[in-house]
C-alpha cells in the first residue's frame, strides 16, 4: 500500500471513566484519506505481513506527530494514549531521551504526564533493552498501559518491574464473555488482581449493551468501544453516547441493590429456620452423632443443596448431607468430606469475620463448585463459639 505522507492523519477514540462518567482520555488511531476525501483505518496496513518494520515506523511517526500537534492545537487536557511498538525503540535503548514522542511533546508544549504509552502484552515480555526504554517513559512522567492483557502469558517479573498503570483487557475475551461464564470469571480474576496491586483496568472493544453491563459488573474504571464512542477526527465536541454509559451504571446499581435485598432475605429466612430447629432440637456437642442431627435438620430446610458442620479451625466434623431437591439422592451422606479442612476457602473466612463482628450468620459471594461447576453461595451460621453450620445454596435460587 503506497500512502502519501500528506494523506496520513489521526483519529481519536474517547475513553470514558466510570467515576466521572466523562472522557478520561483519547486513543490515537491512524487513518489515511483516499481520493474521495474519506478516512480509512491504517490497521490493515500495519497488520499486513508485507509491510516492513521501516515502512510501518515511518507512517506511525506521521500519525503520532499529527496527533500530538492536534492535541496541542485543540488545547486538550485529557490523557492521550499513544501506541508504541517496542521494536521501534531499538535505536533509542541507549539514549531513550532522544525518543521522538517525547521530543514532539516538548515541541508542542504537552505535559508528559498527560501521555499514556501503550504497548502490547506480547512486547511486554520482550528483551531488557526494550524494557529500559519503557522505564524511561515512566521515569519522565508518562503513564504505561499494557494492551491485550490476558492474551499471552505475562512475565510476573516484568509486571513487577514496570508496574504498568493500566491494563487493557483483550476485546476477544469481552466479546466471548457474553456467552461463557468461564470468560466472565477470567475477566473478574484479572480485575481483582489488578485492583489488589493498584493497576487500573480498561475494557476495550465494547460493542453491545450486554458487554458494557458485564464489564461494569466485573469492576474497572475505564471503558472504550463503538457502543460508547467511535474514533473521530477532532477531540473538540467529541460525540459520546453518555446515555448508554449512564444507563449501564444505573443497571449495575439496580442489580447490586436487588442482589443485596435477595441475599439478606435469604439469610433471614435461613436464620429463622435454623433458630427454630435449634430451639426444638438443641445442639449437643457431646453426642458426636452429627450426621444424624444434620439429616434431621435437612428435612426442615427448603431450597438448599447440602449441609455440613465445621469447627472454628475449618475442620469438617460431618459428612456432606445432600439435600438437592432435584436429585434422587436427597438425604445421601458423603462421608469422604469428613475431616477435610476448609480454612483456605473464601466462605470460611466470611464466616469467621461475621462471627468476630458479632453476627451469627452470613452469605458468601457466588462461586462455582469444583465438582459440579454449579454457581452457588454458602450460608454460614455460628451455632456456638466453636461450631459453624454451612449450607450450600444454588445461585439461581436468588434470581
Amino acid at each position: 500500500m503506497n500512502i502519501a505522507p500528506e494523506k496520513v492523519i489521526a483519529h481519536f477514540q474517547p475513553i470514558l471513566s466510570a467515576d466521572s462518567k466523562t472522557v478520561y482520555s483519547y486513543e490515537i488511531l491512524g487513518r489515511y484519506i483516499d481520493e474521495d476525501g474519506a478516512a480509512h483505518s491504517l490497521g490493515p496496513f500495519f497488520n499486513d505481513l508485507n509491510t516492513t518494520n521501516e515502512e510501518a515506523l515511518e507512517v506511525d511517526r506521521l500519525v503520532r506527530r499529527y496527533a500530538l500537534k492536534k492535541y496541542a492545537e485543540e488545547n486538550r487536557s485529557e490523557y492521550l494514549f499513544v501506541n508504541i511498538r517496542l521494536a521501534w525503540l531499538t535505536q533509542y535503548t541507549d539514549r531513550p531521551d532522544l525518543m521522538l514522542t517525547l521530543k514532539w511533546a516538548e515541541e508542542f508544549g504537552i505535559a508528559l504526564e498527560k501521555l499514556v504509552i501503550e504497548i502490547t502484552e506480547e512486547e511486554f515480555n520482550a528483551s531488557d533493552a526494550y524494557i529500559r526504554a519503557v522505564l524511561h517513559y515512566k521515569g519522565v512522567g508518562c503513564r504505561i498501559a499494557l494492551d491485550d492483557y490476558g492474551k499471552s502469558a505475562s512475565d510476573i517479573e516484568r509486571l513487577a518491574e514496570i508496574k504498568p498503570d493500566i491494563i487493557k483487557i483483550n476485546m476477544e475475551y469481552i466479546h466471548s464473555s457474553e456467552e461463557s461464564y468461564h470468560y466472565r470469571e477470567y475477566l473478574r480474576s484479572i480485575a481483582d488482581f489488578a485492583e489488589s496491586v493498584g493497576i487500573e483496568v480498561l475494557y476495550e472493544g465494547i460493542e453491545t449493551q450486554k458487554q458494557l453491563d458485564i464489564c461494569m459488573a466485573l469492576k474497572g474504571r475505564f471503558y472504550q468501544g463503538f457502543l460508547i464512542a467511535r474514533p473521530q477526527p477532532s477531540m473538540n465536541n467529541a460525540v459520546v453516547d453518555s446515555a448508554v454509559f449512564s444507563e449501564s451504571i444505573e443497571n449495575l446499581y439496580t442489580v447490586l441493590q436487588d442482589k443485596i435485598t435477595k441475599t439478606e432475605a435469604l439469610r433471614k429466612s435461613l436464620d429463622t429456620q435454623i433458630e427454630r430447629f435449634l430451639a426444638e432440637s438443641p445442639f449437643d456437642s457431646a453426642k458426636k452423632d452429627y450426621d444424624k442431627y444434620l439429616a434431621k435438620l435437612g428435612k426442615e430446610l427448603t431450597n438448599v443443596r447440602l449441609v455440613y458442620l465445621c469447627d472454628s479451625r475449618g475442620n469438617q466434623l460431618t459428612s456432606n448431607i445432600i439435600l438437592h431437591p432435584k436429585k434422587k439422592s436427597n438425604g445421601e451422606q458423603l462421608a469422604m468430606y469428613k475431616n477435610k479442612n476448609w480454612v483456605w476457602r473464601g466462605y470460611f473466612y466470611d464466616a469467621l469475620k461475621s462471627a468476630a463482628t458479632g453476627e451469627k450468620s452470613c452469605v458468601s459471594s457466588a462461586y462455582h463448585d469444583f465438582s459440579t461447576k454449579d454457581k452457588i453461595r454458602t450460608y454460614s451460621y455460628s451455632i456456638n463459639y466453636d461450631i459453624f453450620l454451612f449450607i450450600d445454596i444454588e445461585e439461581n435460587y436468588l434470581n
